[in-house]
């Protein structure tokens, strides 16, 4: 059963804005690192009807601001997971971009272990965590973080000339890398559901061969799309992005109807 405050705003984890009882899939969306789940809200209007869109609100973020902040992302993963129980049963794809490519792979094998396998994981703009190096950003002072958020063109430009603004973000932002900078990665057995990696040609943040890392998540069944752009590279192309999103859950039939993997798999 949906909870009211899951579904439309309030303290639970996910967001609904627009539900569809008759989605034969959900698109699962972690944000990337000191974002809401509203920078998905605009992707709910353009996915296509046949896919619910649910994001997931940290504590600290967003609507949520104020609350004390994940202390792990094994936190995050638990709480999700949990929320993702009480909503109704449906082949549900696990989308990260950035930072968010983290819990995403934690969430999956979750649901991997749970028996409730993800139509699929989705990560963009992210080395796989079991690439060698660390998070760059660990370091960095104020003036260069907002230099570094400036240069990869994913915060409005309103809101890093406004000190006021910044000075919210920054704690959020800090709190997410520090997140990071704690996280170890550790392998785990192959996913049973298709990795699909997406990447900005030019993204500076991504390597060919820490893109190429993720193939270990699910060996049998691995793809990466190079698309034009940078980090953010679906700014502006979201319908289209999303299109593909939607086709690497569901390949389309010869009918031309996706087919949506069962919400009780076997694994393989």
């Amino acid at each position: 059963m949906r909870s009211g405050t899951e579904a439309t705003g309030g303290t639970g984890w996910l967001r609904v804005w627009r539900p569809r009882p008759a989605a034969r899939a959900r698109l699962l969306c972690l944000p990337p690192a000191g974002s809401p789940a509203a920078l998905y809200r605009p992707w709910a209007e353009l996915i296509p009807p046949s896919v619910e869109l649910t994001a997931v609100e940290p504590p600290g973020h967003g609507t949520r601001y104020g609350e004390p902040f994940p202390a792990s992302f094994a936190e995050v993963t638990e709480a999700v997971t949990g929320a993702l129980a009480r909503l109704p049963e449906r082949p549900t794809a696990v989308y990260g971009h950035s930072l968010g490519t983290v819990p995403a792979l934690d969430i999956a094998r979750a649901l991997d272990r749970a028996g409730r396998p993800p139509a699929a994981l989705l990560v963009s703009s992210r080395n796989a965590p079991s690439a060698p190096g660390g998070p760059p950003a660990a370091g960095l002072t104020d003036r260069q973080l907002l230099g570094l958020l400036r240069e990869l063109s994913g915060t409005d430009e309103h809101v890093l000339a406004d000190p006021g603004l910044t000075q919210a973000l920054l704690p959020v932002l800090r709190a997410d890398i520090a997140l990071l900078a704690a996280y170890t990665y550790t392998s785990g057995p192959p996913l049973g559901c298709p990795v699909r990696v997406y990447a900005g040609l030019d993204d500076t943040t991504t390597t060919p061969a820490g893109l190429a890392a993720w193939r270990r998540e699910n060996p049998r069944d691995f793809r990466i799309h190079r698309l034009p752009g940078g980090h953010f590279f679906f700014r502006g192309r979201e319908r289209s992005f999303l299109a593909r999103l939607v086709a690497d859950i569901a390949p389309p039939t010869a009918a031309g109807e996706g087919t949506f993997p069962p919400w009780q798999a076997s694994k393989p």
